[in-house]
């Protein structure tokens, strides 16, 4: 009886340590998930960003950020100045259904300079008999004097969160930034030639 009694304890001993290892092993499994679907999450908005795609950035958030109707020509403009735009994960901490993504930017210093630098590159063309659409050679203008820009570097936050075994963007103030900072003067530019 007594030595049933020990092999029954080694044998409960032995299945604790075995269910607090898997238990362990679950645990880190876990970790390592939510450590690749927030960098996947973290990579799918910043891109979208880069290619100033709101309508996949959108798939990203818990809330919406606008989009806005504007011409063909204005958003290949914002494309172009978004496409300058170059990123890097720092580190994403986790600490249960939230997590912070630090990420480094470096993107042209004055958009609304590049803006209208190229505006008055337009104008100039118009202004010497350019047969070209105003809107079209403001899109090319815009391209061309964000590949000559200056480029500052920062870091921003990405705040995310976990709802039902997936991940989304609460919130990136300095992202939010950045987009309202590439249209608003790009819409204003076009309002200026009508286009």
């Amino acid at each position: 009886m007594i030595r049933n009694k020990t092999v029954c304890q080694k044998a409960a001993v032995l299945l604790v340590i075995l269910m607090l290892t898997l238990g362990c092993a679950g645990c880190g499994e876990d970790k390592s998930d939510d450590s690749a679907m927030t960098q996947s999450l973290l990579n799918s908005y910043m891109n979208s960003l880069c290619d100033y795609n709101i309508t996949d950035m959108n798939k990203c958030c818990m809330a919406k950020l606008d989009s806005y109707n504007d011409s063909e020509e204005a958003v290949k403009a914002c494309r172009s100045l978004a496409g300058r735009i170059e990123w890097q994960s720092e580190n994403i901490s986790i600490d249960g259904n939230s997590a912070i993504a630090q990420v480094r930017l470096t993107l042209p210093a004055d958009f609304s300079e590049i803006c209208d630098l190229a505006l008055s590159d337009t104008v100039k063309s118009l202004d010497a008999g350019s047969e070209s659409h105003p809107a079209r050679f403001l899109a090319s203008a815009i391209k061309k004097r964000a590949g000559k820009a200056e480029t500052v570097g920062f870091s921003v936050e990405v705040s995310m969160t976990k709802v039902d075994n997936k991940w989304y963007i609460v919130k990136s103030l300095g992202v939010n930034r950045i987009l309202s900072d590439i249209r608003t003067p790009v819409a204003s530019v076009y309002s200026m030639i009508g286009g």
